[in-house]
């Protein structure tokens, strides 16, 4: 019969941030090494996996040399002087170290199988709380021999704690972030000196695929809870139609906000490889465009989707739309207040031709001989990446991407690409 991994419970329940390898190595140590320090007597429950027992191999072979008593419920033995009474293998690659003396009692269970990034791990952690016990029972309902009187005699808190414990996992979040940071700025300069580049593409888009998860993670929450707050706000009658106004604005600067940060992952796409197929031209124009009216909030634009094509074309999908968003945004930003944006195609042999095209301020001559340079620009912000990268990303799918004309009348950028 199926038994259910309830270690894993704790984790779902405690809803930590996952974390990065070098977090995990360093909670693991600052839970175990009091015992090395201070030679109380106390038990030690283990479970690794043969990559942890590695990475802990200093420290496992400390504990022969304390007075603890270790217990061991790996699938492969630690160590000859654990004593192993693992009773069923029901608990996958969830890893854990229980420690329990008179006066201190912590708790780690974690599992890199579980996380959705690549070396991160879920995890659940407690100290000094009572409901260490949680942890405890569950441990013990799977051991050969009953470590029940144990925790009858040491109870090192009889609290929850949970101030404390709160503290602590904040703490341990920004030292994750902390690691993260170092982590990237150590293998970046590490890249640079070797001029490794696929080293560098590999590295860029794991970073990117961590960046593009806690985003999403950020973005469902600030649209769950403007949601929750609309609802709410439509049962009121307000008396005072200023806070009202005052309230349905910010709602709205909400929603440009998320919808400004869901653009920003396909952004974060745009470094791995393009997946192209055949995909509706239709489509993709008509979803850029939508996505790309939140950058034209604050102003009176029109968007005009004048394509008469119904065909397919030869893309990525993800990597398309967000190149035209980006002509969009720029032609937004190229009108003042007032203007008019609008998308038209046309058809040449195998190739089908897609003009954005805008009736804002013109690009001044001399830099439309850099526009495509990979550092230029002309904003106060910014580091001159967005037409490169559209350019190469097009590039990368056989297209182009090239500036028409840029006058009085209109500014039209064209993105040629291959028909399905």
């Amino acid at each position: 019969m199926y038994k259910k991994n309830e270690l894993k419970n704790l984790i779902y329940i405690q809803e930590n941030e996952q974390c990065n390898e070098q977090t995990i190595k360093g909670l693991f140590r600052s839970i175990v090494e009091p015992l090395l320090e201070q030679q109380t007597e106390s038990i030690v429950l283990l479970r690794l996996e043969d990559k942890s027992k590695n990475d802990f191999n200093s420290i496992l072979k400390r504990l022969n040399f304390t007075t603890s008593t270790v217990y061991d419920f790996s699938k492969k033995p630690i160590d000859d002087n654990f004593k192993n009474i693992l009773k069923e293998d029901i608990w996958e690659k969830t890893e854990f170290v229980y420690v329990l003396s008179q006066r201190y009692g912590a708790v780690l269970v974690f599992d890199y199988e579980d996380a959705e990034i690549e070396n991160y791990a879920s995890y659940y952690m407690m100290y000094n709380s009572n409901l260490l016990s949680e942890a405890f029972n569950i441990i013990n309902a799977n051991s050969k021999q009953d470590l029940k009187k144990y925790s009858e005699e040491w109870r090192p808190d009889r609290r929850e704690n949970e101030l404390l414990n709160s503290s602590i996992r904040k703490l341990v979040s920004n030292l994750n972030d902390s690691n993260q940071e170092m982590l990237i700025s150590q293998v970046g300069n590490s890249m640079v000196e070797d001029n490794d580049a696929k080293a560098q593409l590999d590295f860029i888009s794991s970073k990117s695929r961590y960046a593009s998860h806690e985003l999403k993670n950020l973005i469902s929450i600030c649209r769950l809870y403007s949601e929750i707050i609309e609802k709410q706000t439509k049962k009121i009658k307000f008396e005072d139609k200023e806070v009202e106004n005052s309230i349905n604005n910010a709602l709205k600067y909400i929603t440009k906000a998320t919808s400004m940060s869901s653009n920003m992952l396909m952004t974060l796409k745009s470094v791995t490889k393009p997946d192209i197929k055949a995909y509706s031209l239709e489509t993709i124009i008509e979803n850029a465009i939508e996505m790309s009216k939140v950058y034209a909030i604050d102003k009176k634009i029109t968007f005009k989707n004048e394509n008469k094509l119904e065909t397919e074309i030869l893309a990525d999908e993800e990597k398309l739309t967000e190149i035209i968003i980006n002509l969009i945004k720029n032609a937004v930003e190229s009108i003042e207040k007032t203007g008019e944006i609008k998308i038209y195609t046309k058809e040449e042999g195998q190739t089908i031709k897609i003009v954005i095209s805008n009736n804002g301020t013109p690009i001044e001559k001399i830099t439309q001989k850099n526009l495509f340079t990979e550092g230029f620009t002309t904003k106060t912000k910014g580091n001159g990446l967005g037409l490169a990268i559209c350019q190469k990303s097009i590039e990368e799918q056989y297209g182009k991407l090239e500036l028409l004309k840029s006058d009085k009348q209109s500014t039209d950028f064209e993105i040629t690409i291959l028909k399905g």
